[in-house]
């Protein structure tokens, strides 16, 4: 099995030339320079992306939201049980939810993706789980860095099997209670309650002590990177 180390080391650079192209016609067009923001970055490296020719190609797009629950939200830092996570994931391939109308719109197909739901396996589901749910941040690692690896391959081989199809460009998103409070819990961070934001994890008390009453103590365990040395 090709390991994770040299996957990244095939990973080709961005066609500078390409980039350099983009920018310059963007520049000649008859507007303000940098008028469109964000939107022109985005434009240049596209047309930088190794494979294309320098010509964007998104007829073909695909948005992989990947879908887990987290094993802190039993630190009862979520509002939602459980459960919300699998009935949530199920709707997603029926089109019924409100990501599933956004990527409509914008001509992408939405693959769901179970990476540690903690449920039967669910039809319509793409199984890549490499457990029942994660561990608990509050009380070791959420898991392993090989589990971790493992599924970066996974998620990976799937994603070229696409682009095999012919899938040019791809957008990537998440689901799973307790994930605003997993995101936001690194201990370097002294302003957790910024870092994570309100989303539906946040509980607040009237006296203001929302983020200690709903499990503050899960900032305490240091993540560890999937990332090879």
């Amino acid at each position: 099995m090709q390991n994770l180390n040299a996957v990244l080391r095939a990973i080709p650079a961005p066609d500078a030339d390409a980039m350099a192209r983009a920018q310059q016609h963007i520049d000649g067009l008859l507007k303000p320079p940098g008028s469109l923001g964000r939107l022109e970055a985005l434009a240049v490296q596209l047309a930088g992306m190794p494979g294309l020719g320098g010509q964007p190609q998104v007829a073909k797009k695909a948005l992989l939201v990947m879908c887990a629950d987290h094993g802190v939200w039993d630190e009862g830092v979520a509002i939602s049980p459980k459960a919300v996570t699998a009935i949530q994931a199920a709707n997603m391939t029926r089109g019924t939810t409100g990501v599933c109308v956004l990527a409509a719109q914008a001509g992408a197909k939405v693959h769901v993706i179970d990476v540690g739901i903690d449920s039967e396996p669910l039809p319509g589901v793409v199984n890549m789980r490499v457990a029942r749910g994660c561990g608990n941040i509050a009380r070791g690692p959420a898991m392993s860095r090989e589990q971790g690896q493992e599924l970066l391959l996974e998620v990976m081989r799937y994603t070229r099997a696409l682009a095999q199809e012919g899938v040019t460009l791809f957008g990537v998103g998440e689901l799973g209670d307790g994930q605003y409070h997993a995101g936001g819990s690194d201990r370097q961070r002294p302003d957790r309650q910024r870092c994570a934001g309100g989303g539906r994890d946040w509980r607040q008390s009237a006296a203001g002590e929302g983020w200690q009453q709903g499990g503050g103590g899960a900032a305490g365990y240091r993540r560890q990177s999937a990332r090879p040395e």
